[in-house]
């Protein structure tokens, strides 16, 4: 069973059209923002031209999370009030939704946990960069917290075949579920994130978040800040239970990733006890 499990694993990341797909206007709007070549007036063009995106964009730009409490009527006057970075985010939001808020069976994730648990790593993440003043990435931390997981969408029917495998080699080994994922069916949910990614054209930073969330330490020098961020906002989501599923309890927090970002104790404990805060802000990006 576990080799037929391989086989077909194999077949589905190497065939990109069996991979998830997205909106073209993410993935572009995403690159934009990185070039300082594009303006306000060209990110707000390229979102017009997807109206079901739009739509949905606006109804973000005036949720309670992203809100500054004027009504945005445009996709113009989104950029400008907000900013193009806060944009991408709701771009963003906007475009993962349908992939993400749904039944991850093999993980024993109800439908809309694992889509919580991505908005409250993306919430968390921000307060976490802003907290120790890496302004510059903290609307990166936020995009990499809502699809660090995203693997777990093409990998769920597999993991629920082979769970019992899974479990056992975890027991017996004591290593973490990941790397039992990667030992039973050939591939762990990071390594197929980072394929999705890499077939909707995103940044290497995002694949870096999504390929190494869960083993920060081994990221690559220039993006270890920020895996780094996300793992201990993952991680801590996890402990909080939130979107917690069937390996929740088989993940650690990383203490070199506590050490690369500076975190001190004092700050995680306040971390901690802000959960239900992030929780509520998360359910606010609606």
């Amino acid at each position: 069973m576990l080799t037929n499990i391989k086989e077909r694993l194999e077949q589905v990341v190497n065939n990109l059209g069996q991979l998830p797909s997205i909106p073209d206007v993410a993935g572009k709007v995403i690159n934009m923002v990185n070039d300082p070549e594009s303006s306000f007036n060209q990110i707000a063009l390229e979102i017009s031209k997807d109206q079901a995106i739009t739509t949905n964009v606006l109804k973000l730009c005036n949720s309670a999370y992203f809100s500054r409490g004027k009504e945005i009527l445009s996709v113009e006057r989104a950029t400008v009030t907000l900013g193009i970075k806060e944009v991408k985010d709701i771009v963003f939001v906007a475009a993962t939704k349908s992939i993400l808020d749904k039944e991850i069976i093999g993980y024993d994730l109800a439908k809309g946990d694992l889509w919580k648990h991505g908005l409250s790593v993306a919430v968390l993440s921000k307060q976490i960069a802003l907290l120790k003043k890496k302004v510059d990435i903290a609307d990166i931390a936020f995009t990499g917290g809502i699809i660090h997981d995203v693997g777990k969408t093409v990998l769920a029917l597999y993991v629920q075949s082979a769970f019992k495998e899974i479990l056992s080699l975890v027991d017996s080994k004591q290593i973490s579920f990941q790397m039992a994922e990667k030992e039973i069916m050939g591939f762990d949910h990071q390594e197929i994130g980072e394929k999705i990614l890499s077939k909707w054209s995103f940044p290497q930073i995002l694949k870096d978040i999504v390929r190494y969330h869960h083993e920060p330490e081994s990221a690559p020098a220039d993006s270890k800040l920020i895996v780094s961020i996300v793992h201990i906002a993952n991680v801590i989501c996890l402990m909080g239970g939130i979107g917690i599923g069937s390996d929740g309890l088989y993940h650690q927090l990383s203490d070199a990733a506590i050490q690369t970002v500076g975190l001190k104790e004092t700050e995680l404990e306040r971390i901690y006890a802000n959960l239900p805060d992030i929780v509520n802000q998360a359910s606010a990006i609606q």
